[in-house]
């Protein structure tokens, strides 16, 4: 129990200061530390970063970071994108799960290495249909990644607002984290209906994951996360390279 307490709390850190659900570095712990099947490791995340999800958001909207129109719209487009992840999940072996797993965490640490832009101002782009739709089609693209690999899919919403709509890293972070919840639940319900989600085990590591969802989300309000997310790059290029082993070995065992 303590061991898992604890591995919630650390979990729900990763979440609060990146701005990320934390089934990045869950998911390969149900697999390879609890031997959790991959696809119920992923829909047993799920239940995890909507607690997650919730504390670190609730810190970004206290201090402000959240962008509450945009997020309504990237909300929309996630919750279609989550719909369409869970069907995928459902015709995809594991072995091509893990492999697409560890390939992913390469790519968000190549990501997490890279310079980013860190504004100290945001100035959103004013509303349009045009960008609307550019929302509605970011969120797209969380909720299928959400649903197919259990993670809050912000890896993949976050680059794209910073880069492409101005926002600072915060407050992408925040608007990330605010629509993450939703779309996860819905993920980890969808999952539930072929008995991949266990919840008991989900809500034991979201409950732990409150508390350190805070102090994560309080942290990278108030300092610089450059030296935090190089190691948290570190970290994941080696849960990366574990999972894509153990992809490669069930691939070959098949």
């Amino acid at each position: 129990m303590a061991r898992d307490l604890l591995i919630g709390f650390g979990v729900g850190g990763f979440s609060g200061a990146f701005g990320v659900g934390g089934g990045i570095i869950l998911v390969p712990v149900l697999v390879l530390l609890f031997h959790m099947q991959q696809k119920n490791a992923q829909a047993t995340s799920l239940v995890m970063v909507v607690f997650a999800a919730t504390a670190g958001f609730a810190t970004y909207a206290f201090t402000d970071f959240v962008a509450w129109l945009p997020a309504v719209f990237i909300l929309a487009g996630g919750l279609i994108g989550s719909l369409l992840g869970s069907s995928v999940v459902r015709r995809t072996s594991d072995v091509r799960l893990q492999i697409g797993f560890g390939l992913l965490l390469v790519a968000v640490a190549i990501r997490m290495l890279w310079p980013t832009q860190d504004l100290s101002t945001t100035e959103l782009p004013a509303l349009s249909i045009v960008v609307v739709l550019a929302y509605v089609a970011s969120g797209i693209a969380m909720g299928v990644l959400s649903a197919l690999f259990g993670i809050g899919g912000g890896i993949i919403l976050i680059p794209i607002v910073v880069t492409f709509f101005g926002f600072s890293q915060q407050m992408a972070a925040g608007t990330s984290l605010a629509v993450m919840a939703p779309i996860a639940l819905l993920g980890a319900w969808r999952q539930s209906r072929t008995g991949a989600t266990d919840w008991s085990t989900g809500l034991r590591f979201g409950i732990a994951s409150l508390p350190g969802g805070v102090v994560g989300a309080a942290v990278a309000v108030s300092v610089s996360g450059t030296v935090v997310r190089t190691a948290f790059a570190l970290v994941l290029v080696l849960v990366a390279l574990r999972m894509l082993r153990e992809g490669w070995r069930g691939r070959l065992a098949a």
